[in-house]
């Protein structure tokens, strides 16, 4: 049996560590959530690392929403690598808050970045609702089953 995962990983852990807010996110709103996160606590700059422990949250001291964005880019690395050489030719690892700001106000709109993020949220969600049709068609037909077998003399 093949099993198919979305381009995000294991999409029933997705979910399951996910809120609702998360599924509404795309490249502008998270770079919001970001940028003012960063401006709330002081920060003029995150690291990809930085950003890993926002979406991780061990602390548990992180907003759900900075956290969701976060998993966000995470998600899409090519997003946070766009929007991290907005201002610089190299990748560092490292994004100014100006660099959210641009993105936040619709830089990335209409780029092949934004569309391949699109694409992959579309796919990972009809890859969520193909594997939970097939787990309650397949605990149908094992019902139906059961019922079609002959009681044991």
């Amino acid at each position: 049996m093949t099993t198919v995962s979305p381009a995000g990983g294991n999409s029933n852990l997705q979910n399951s560590t996910s809120s609702i807010f998360d599924g509404k996110l795309n490249i502008a709103k998270s770079s919001k959530i970001i940028a003012d996160y960063l401006r709330q606590n002081g920060k003029s700059a995150i690291t990809g690392q930085e950003l890993s422990q926002l979406a991780n949250n061990a602390s548990g001291s992180v907003p759900a929403d900075v956290a969701d964005a976060a998993k966000y880019m995470q998600r899409h690395p090519d997003v946070f690598t766009a929007i991290e050489t907005h201002d610089v030719a190299g990748a560092d690892d490292l994004s100014g808050v100006w660099n959210f700001d641009w993105a936040a106000d619709g830089g990335l709109n209409g780029t092949a970045t934004e569309a391949i993020a699109k694409m992959q949220d579309v796919f990972d969600f009809a890859i969520e609702k193909s594997a939970k049709i097939t787990e309650v068609t397949t605990g149908k037909k094992a019902e139906l089953d059961s019922t079609k077998q002959r009681p044991g003399n």
